[in-house]
């Protein structure tokens, strides 16, 4: 007695149902904010061009979203360097006595500069807690 592989096709009525066009999923990552989805020729290739630098990455849901992060995430470090924070800004006044100016104050670039400074110098927490 020989035993076959082959599937047996039953008919149960829900046939319709598997070939019915699946609805598309929105995209819900905010990468796609500063990405715009490009069609290609092949419709199994899709692209995404960077909305600030207008470069074209790979945009496939099998090769995922992460590099498009990364991307954006390096491109807004490039960007973001404003050297104002490094700087106190000083402008003559009339009697050409210098006065401090008001400037944008990062609170992430100064957590930053202060474990920069504990971490390099081997400084003790206790040098910046409040007493």
């Amino acid at each position: 007695m020989a035993s076959s592989n082959s599937p047996i096709h039953v008919d149960d009525g829900f046939n319709e149902y598997e070939n019915a066009a699946k609805r598309q999923k929105s995209t819900t990552s905010k990468v796609w904010d500063e990405m715009t989805k490009l069609e290609c020729e092949n419709k199994n290739e899709l692209k995404a061009q960077c909305t600030h630098c207008k470069t074209i990455l790979s945009a496939k849901s099998s090769s995922g979203i992460s590099h498009l992060k990364h991307h954006l995430n390096s491109y807004l470090k490039k960007v973001n360097k404003d050297i104002s924070q490094y700087t106190i800004a000083t402008q003559l006044s009339v009697g050409s006595v210098p006065f401090i100016k008001n400037y944008k104050l990062d609170t992430d670039e100064c957590h930053k500069a202060v474990s920069t400074f504990l971490v390099c110098g081997k400084h003790s927490f206790r040098t910046v807690e409040e007493p």
